[in-house]
């Protein structure tokens, strides 16, 4: 088969004219059709590359039904494509019989303390799998900001896509940037699509995964740049803060479909990010720590600062502070 995927109008309009005057030439369709006899050639191409149109002669065309062609052009695929499939599933049932195996050995290595630091990423994405698999009720999910596209076909997506379509219970907490990203607002909605349970939120403490309320996978940043190591938790008060922080980000936040359908101007999106920092800055945030939890740039957050202060007529960053908490300027705007 060639490129051709589809039939243009011109092309049905060649066909039906082969129905009404079989045997006809090139040159008579060109006339009857008020085309170009290069036009027809192409048109004719495009029927014979998927069985539709034939010559008889050098130069005579006939029409073929459309069932015959369908099985005549794809009844190869159509085998092809099976063999395909079948071969998937049987490297799929080939690799998913040693699961159990390697559940049981890396459950030996990582359940001999409460808290397991890992550096190694390929170790951080095997003990993420891990507990994507062994997950049996319920998955937390907790993630700043948007995701590069890169990402998004990583780790995270893996297990939190993973688990949701095998039923289990998932709720996953994102910030409204996410939804600039189209990559990571495709993603937010194939988990809701498979089942995920996802909210949306000013800004969250950090990234996280909790699993059925024993475990608790929590990302360290390093002093290098881009660095990152991951914190095994089963220590169960731990936890049980972990899991109390969710619950009332959770309570807080606003559910995806409301937002999706929700139709958010670029003030409203500025309210809501201005309303962020200036509670963040009112508990003594600084400005890098306020752009890292919102995940926009320091610029970006001095720059809101000051239009408050110029808009409030504070002389410094307490006072407005002060101002905002007094005014309820601190609240994000009702997502009713």
């Amino acid at each position: 088969m060639s490129d051709f995927g589809e039939l243009i109008e011109f092309d049905i309009a060649v066909y039906r004219a082969v129905l009404v005057e079989p045997l006809c030439t090139v040159d008579a369709l060109a006339r009857r059709l008020a085309s170009t006899s290069d036009e027809i050639d192409k048109s004719v191409a495009r029927l014979g590359e998927m069985g539709l149109i034939r010559f008889d002669g050098p130069d005579r065309l006939t029409a073929i039904s459309p069932m015959l062609a369908e099985a005549t052009v794809l009844g190869a695929e159509d085998l092809e494509l099976a063999a395909r499939r079948a071969a998937v599933e049987q490297r799929r049932d080939a690799i998913r019989q040693l699961i159990p195996d390697w559940n049981t050995a890396l459950s030996e290595r990582v359940n001999d303390g409460v808290v397991d630091v890992i550096s190694d990423p390929t170790a951080m994405a095997n003990i993420l799998m891990h507990y994507a698999d062994s997950c049996s009720e319920e998955l937390l999910s907790i993630a700043p900001g948007r995701m590069a596209a890169t990402r998004i076909d990583g780790r995270t997506r893996v297990a939190n896509v993973y688990s949701s379509r095998r039923g289990i219970k998932t709720r996953a907490i994102y910030q409204y940037v996410a939804l600039r990203d189209r990559a990571t607002r495709s993603y937010l909605n194939e988990l809701a699509q498979n089942g995920a349970r996802v909210r949306l939120t000013p800004s969250v403490p950090g990234r996280g995964l909790v699993v059925d309320r024993e475990v608790a996978l929590l990302p360290i940043p390093t002093e290098e740049p881009g660095g990152q190591r991951l914190a095994v938790v089963r220590e169960r008060n731990v936890i049980a803060w972990v899991v109390a922080t969710f619950e009332q980000l959770w309570a807080e936040a606003s559910p995806l479909d409301e937002v999706m359908h929700k139709e958010h101007d670029d003030e409203t999106e500025l309210d809501q990010t201005r309303a962020a920092i200036l509670r963040l800055m009112a508990e003594g945030e600084k400005d890098e720590a306020i752009s890292r939890r919102l995940s926009i740039s320091v610029r970006t957050c001095r720059r809101h600062i000051a239009d408050y202060m110029l808009q409030v007529g504070a002389s410094s960053r307490f006072q407005a502070g002060v101002i905002a908490a007094r005014a309820g300027h601190t609240d994000a705007p009702s997502q009713s």
